[in-house]
C-alpha cells in the first residue's frame, strides 16, 4: 500500500521542483550567480529523492540508478583524464565534492537525465533499440542548452572555452550505452516526477541561455 509520503510527493513534488527551478532562474539570472548555482547538488538530490518516492518498482529503479550512475561517472572520469569521449574540459566548483576531479553527483545527473528521457521514449515507441536511441537523442538535445552556460554556472569549463563537436557524439554514445541497459521490468513504469523533470530542466536552461 502506498505511503503518505508517496501521496504527498505524487501530488506536490512537481510543484516543489517547479518552484525551485523558477526561483533558481530568478536568482541565478539577476543575483549572485555563483552562490545560487552552488545549490545545484541539493536540487539534484531532491529531484532524485522525489523520483524514488513515487516509484512502484523500487528495486528495478535502483538497478538502473547504479547502471547510469557508474557508466556516467566513469565516462566523465575518462573524459577529464584523457579528453575521450567528450573533449578536453575540467569540472569547476558548483557540482559538489569530487573524486579524481569528477563530482560524485554527476552520476546522479546522468541517472535523472537518462530515466526522464527514457520515460518519454517509452511513451512514443515500442521497440527497445528505438526507445534507447530516442532517449539518447533527447539527452543530447537538453545537453545542447546546458553546455553554453556551464562555465557561467560553475559546472565545468571547456579548453579554450570552445565546445567541441565530439562532446555531443560522446554524449550520444554514452547515453545509448546506458539506455541499452535499461531494465525491461521498468518498461511499463510511469513516474510523473521523472517524466516532467525533463521539460522542466530544459526550460530552466533554455531561459538561462537568454538571461546570463
Amino acid at each position: 500500500m502506498p505511503s503518505k509520503l508517496y501521496y504527498f510527493t505524487n501530488r506536490y513534488g512537481l510543484w516543489i521542483l517547479g518552484v525551485i527551478h523558477f526561483f533558481g532562474v530568478l536568482v541565478i539570472s539577476w543575483s549572485n550567480t555563483d552562490f545560487w548555482a552552488s545549490f545545484t547538488p541539493l536540487n539534484l538530490l531532491i529531484a532524485t529523492a522525489f523520483v524514488f518516492m513515487v516509484a512502484t518498482k523500487m528495486r528495478s529503479l535502483a538497478i538502473f540508478f547504479f547502471i547510469s550512475f557508474l557508466i556516467g561517472y566513469f565516462a566523465e572520469l575518462l573524459g577529464t583524464q584523457t579528453g575521450f569521449p567528450f573533449g578536453n574540459y575540467q569540472y569547476l566548483q558548483n557540482l559538489g565534492p569530487k573524486i579524481i576531479e569528477v563530482p560524485l553527483l554527476i552520476g546522479v545527473n546522468w541517472f535523472l537525465m537518462a530515466y526522464a528521457s527514457r520515460i518519454w521514449a517509452n511513451r512514443w515507441l515500442e521497440n527497445h533499440l528505438a526507445q534507447a536511441l530516442l532517449a539518447s537523442l533527447l539527452m543530447v538535445f537538453v545537453d545542447f542548452f546546458i553546455e553554453p552556460i556551464s562555465a557561467s554556472l560553475g559546472f565545468w569549463q571547456w579548453e579554450h572555452d570552445i565546445i567541441p563537436t565530439e562532446n555531443y557524439f560522446g554524449w550520444l554514445g554514452v547515453s545509448f550505452l546506458v539506455q541499452l541497459l535499461f531494465p525491461p521490468s521498468l518498461q511499463g513504469e510511469s513516474n510523473a516526477i521523472a517524466q516532467w523533470y525533463l521539460p522542466l530542466i530544459f526550460l530552466f536552461f533554455l531561459i538561462l541561455n537568454f538571461t546570463l
